[in-house]
């Protein structure tokens, strides 16, 4: 229900040029004195420190009613911040090894430590010519996925042929990338779990096979690959939550209620009612904004 409910997903859209456009540009907007899209007075804008390759590993309260944030430089010195507010969007499945002290409530510490997280696992292959799309039996595939009982899972094809200005701009003879394998849970662990060659050779076998496709085929088509193993990743550590029977009405009032006298908040899709999608944590962004700001007039 939470994901046909406010029809988020009636209309889906992709980023022109890839979805890592879209931390960039926050990125920009933040390190820039008079961003363009901030429609007001840029003199009320704070200053944005960003520093990138140090690792946050413990959040305590201070005696003066602030929060102290623990982290280490790259070059592994501990080191620690004082702030006002903290907004706090780690994965729970990593805050459970963050040092708390004091503990947060005790319903808001069951949640960081039961709270299920699913794995995942993606590997996409670039291919010197898009195989799928050719008026072959194999082909006539533009978009869409194919859902399958081998341990890949799903095969996802580009759609960016789908609408084409003019036929000679999209032909199959042109590369494309193809997301070979996009499978969850057990399937993923065990995939991810290969070493690189076993991986790739297991995928590319199981494509070949949802396609009709002989033994070896893609050998020469595949020219490069990318692959993600979300339970690998050391800042996840799991792909996104799915909580299990009960939990959303047990945890997921308490996984957004701020702590330590309302000066550590928590933001990102999994306390949101759209875990796994960005939307959820966009909402939860500026829910968490509007409290602080609301917060800082009444202080």
């Amino acid at each position: 229900m939470s994901s046909i409910y406010s029809f988020d997903f009636l209309n889906t859209y992709r980023i022109k040029g890839g979805m890592v456009n879209l931390p960039l540009a926050f990125f920009d907007s933040l390190n820039n004195p008079n961003p363009p899209e901030f429609q007001y007075d840029p003199g009320i804008l704070g200053k944005v420190s960003i520093k990138l390759g140090y690792v946050v590993n413990g959040i305590m309260k201070s005696s003066d009613n602030k929060v102290n944030i623990i982290y280490d430089d790259p070059n592994n010195v501990k080191l620690m911040d004082t702030y006002d507010f903290v907004v706090c969007a780690v994965p729970f499945s990593v805050l459970r090894t963050f040092e708390l002290s004091p503990f947060f409530s005790e319903l808001k510490m069951q949640a960081i430590r039961e709270l299920n997280y699913i794995d995942a696992h993606k590997t996409a292959f670039l291919c010197r010519k898009r195989f799928w799309e050719e008026n072959a039996p194999y082909g006539n595939i533009n978009g869409g996925i194919s859902f399958t009982d081998l341990a890949i899972q799903s095969v996802v094809y580009p759609p960016d042929h789908i609408r084409c200005l003019s036929e000679g701009l999209c032909s199959a003879d042109s590369p494309g990338v193809l997301i070979a394998s996009y499978n969850l849970g057990q399937d993923a662990t065990r995939i991810g779990g290969l070493n690189i060659y076993r991986k790739l050779e297991t995928i590319r076998k199981d494509v070949e096979k949802v396609h009709g496709l002989p033994d070896g085929y893609l050998n020469t088509l595949i020219q490069s690959y990318r692959t993600v193993h979300w339970n690998a990743e050391p800042w996840f550590r799991g792909a996104f939550a799915v909580a299990y029977p009960g939990q959303k009405v047990n945890f997921l009032y308490n996984m957004l209620l701020p702590e330590y006298d309302n000066r550590v908040f928590f933001a990102g899709d999994h306390v949101s009612v759209k875990p796994g999608w960005i939307q959820g944590a966009l909402y939860s962004g500026k829910f968490v904004a509007n409290q602080i700001a609301m917060q800082t007039i009444t202080v």
